[in-house]
């Protein structure tokens, strides 16, 4: 462990090397584009610049592979103690749900989520690259813009609901600091636009207090998500224990809920139950897209498998119990239903105003924020900046990219989503026909199509004859295969859309996208390897620690289109 002046002393010599660089870069034009620039590559700037290739588009360097099986569980068990979780829960009791049904449906959906989000993590954790590059694979190498642009919509919207949430919480935190000197601000925002100046304002706000922990680098952001998992499930857990209390001695059983609307019977309640685990996959979605962001910087394979698939549903479904249980105590003994978690807390201060309630309200409004700011980098800022540094190679990396991110969601107020839960609801069903289907192809692209075996140098080269341009830059397979699902998916109805949208979207994509893979040659070469043989073939990252694979040569071009170089060998065993 560093002794405080070796600390200070490291601190002294970067503030030293940054006070250099900053009058290098100003003392003329060249040096001044030249600091603007980010590397060429993970290992600095050692190459010519390429377009398809930055410092964080690259491969991810071993130095870098800090991630371990319980970095994963802390990430996940920490994310089901989130607002969203909580939320989600009560607002299928909206709908007409039981409480034991609601949790069935949350752990249905959940467990779902997390097998996707395993096996997609798998190839991550095996290639360490990011969404971006990986979408070359399947979509071909101008074709790869189309998923990051739906990621990117996803990914901004997302991130200003949670900024929108963060500044609830903010705006509680102050009232219990300052009172009623914040409270009795006069609002002079009209109550049609469906937010406050106390909330507006928390809003920016909070924008302004968590923008500087952008800076942490991706590969040392994992503490965040262990201190999380500690600090989060008490506050959870402390905030259902005094609802419990509350609702101990009104009417009615624990759980149950003055019904808003008739509860579903016989086949009205399958479909309820179907919506609402579909809702639930539409939140999921986005993270099992996004998942070999993370994994790229596992220290082995398999280190995001089971960790993930076990520690995401029970996480999960765990949280969104305590908000059901919660939500009907307060609705027994209030005689309203709170389903978001700051106007729980905002009910609370109204209610039981004093020092106790003040102070108890203040802790959980900072868990809270930790919670979303926490929840929204791992899942939303991060992969943003990651996908913009696809069309910006030469001037954003992820920081960069998480910054402009942070901007962006400034402009974006998302306050009519957050209003009601069925809005909510829909909203987090809706985008899922989108992202449903791109998760079922990258999966059976890698694990049955491909078996596991690409070529890195052709992920950064756009030319003919290479194996990701395919056709002018674009794999037609996948474009028809997202097509017909998408167009599918919308031509079944509105009314039942919400209902089937991501299992339905999942399946058809991924039957759909094989059976087009199999004609033609398509990946033949691939499809007669050894599963992941092209990595060893290739010597990944052995060159960095061991030096290369003796007795082998590659020659990684054309191996996609089969139809075009069958002729040709990717690997030729000297």
């Amino acid at each position: 462990m560093l002794s405080p002046n070796k600390i200070l002393s490291s601190c002294k010599e970067t503030l030293h090397e940054k006070r250099v660089a900053t009058g290098r870069a100003f003392s003329s034009r060249e040096n001044f584009i030249r600091a603007l620039e980010v590397d060429e590559t993970a290992h600095g700037r050692n190459e010519e610049r390429n377009f398809w290739k930055n410092e964080d588009l690259d491969l991810t360097p071993p130095s870098q592979w800090t991630w371990g099986w319980y970095d994963f569980s802390a990430f996940w068990w920490s994310y089901g103690f989130s607002v969203g979780v909580w939320s989600v829960g009560s607002s299928m009791v909206a709908m007409g749900l039981n409480s034991w049904q609601s949790i069935i449906c949350v752990f249905v959906s959940h467990l779902l989520g997390a097998i996707a989000i395993s096996w997609h993590s798998l190839i991550g954790a095996k290639w360490h690259f990011g969404f971006p590059v990986e979408s070359r694979v399947v979509w071909g190498m101008y074709g790869s813009f189309f998923p990051i642009i739906i990621r990117l919509l996803v990914g901004q919207i997302w991130t200003s609901v949670l900024m929108m949430q963060g500044g609830y919480f903010l705006s509680i935190l102050l009232r219990c600091i300052f009172g009623s000197a914040w409270h009795d601000v006069p609002n002079t925002i009209p109550i049609s636009v469906g937010v406050t100046v106390q909330q507006l304002v928390g809003f920016i706000l909070y924008t302004i207090v968590t923008a500087p922990l952008l800076c942490l680098r991706p590969h040392h952001m994992r503490r965040l998500y262990t201190i999380k998992s500690v600090v989060l499930p008490p506050v959870a857990i402390s905030l259902f224990a005094f609802c419990i209390v509350q609702g101990r001695s009104a009417p009615g059983a624990s759980g149950s809920f003055k019904p808003g609307v008739p509860s579903p019977t016989g086949s009205a309640l399958a479909w309820t139950m179907l919506s609402a685990i579909n809702a639930c996959m539409g939140k999921t979605s986005s993270i099992a897209v996004n998942q070999t962001d993370l994994a790229r910087y596992a220290r082995t394979p398999r280190a995001p498998f089971l960790s993930q698939l076990i520690s995401l549903p029970i996480g999960n479904t765990l949280c969104a119990a305590l908000g059901i249980f919660a939500t009907s105590a307060t609705q027994r003994a209030w005689g309203v239903t709170l389903w978001n978690p700051w106007d729980l807390c905002n009910e609370i201060l109204d209610r039981h105003w004093g020092a106790g309630a003040r102070a108890g309200i203040a802790v959980a409004s900072t868990g809270w924020m930790l919670s979303i700011f926490a929840s929204c980098m791992g899942v939303d800022v991060f992969p943003f900046g990651v996908d913009v540094t696809a069309f910006f190679p030469r001037w954003l990396n992820i920081r960069r990219g998480m910054y402009v991110c942070y901007l962006l969601g400034l402009v974006i107020f998302p306050w009519k989503i957050l209003q009601t839960s069925t809005t909510f609801l829909r909203f987090l069903g809706g985008y899922s026909i989108f992202l449903a289907p791109l998760v079922g192809i990258y999966i059976t692209d890698y694990f049955v199509v491909r078996r596991g075996n690409l070529w890195v140098e052709d992920l950064y080269m756009a030319r003919s004859g290479k194996a990701y341009y395919y056709t002018w830059g674009v794999n037609w397979r996948n474009a028809v295969a997202f097509t017909v699902t998408f167009r599918h998916e919308v031509g079944v109805g509105w009314e039942r859309l919400y209902s089937l949208g991501w299992v339905l979207g999942c399946t058809i994509s991924s039957v759909l996208y094989f059976g087009l893979c199999m004609g033609g040659g398509f990946c033949k070469k691939e499809r007669g390897m050894r599963f992941e043989q092209a990595y060893e073939v290739q010597g990944m990252f052995l060159g960095e620690r061991e030096g290369p694979v003796e007795g082998l040569e590659v020659s990684a071009s054309d191996s996609a289109e089969g139809e075009k170089t069958a002729g040709e060998s990717n690997v030729r065993e000297l």
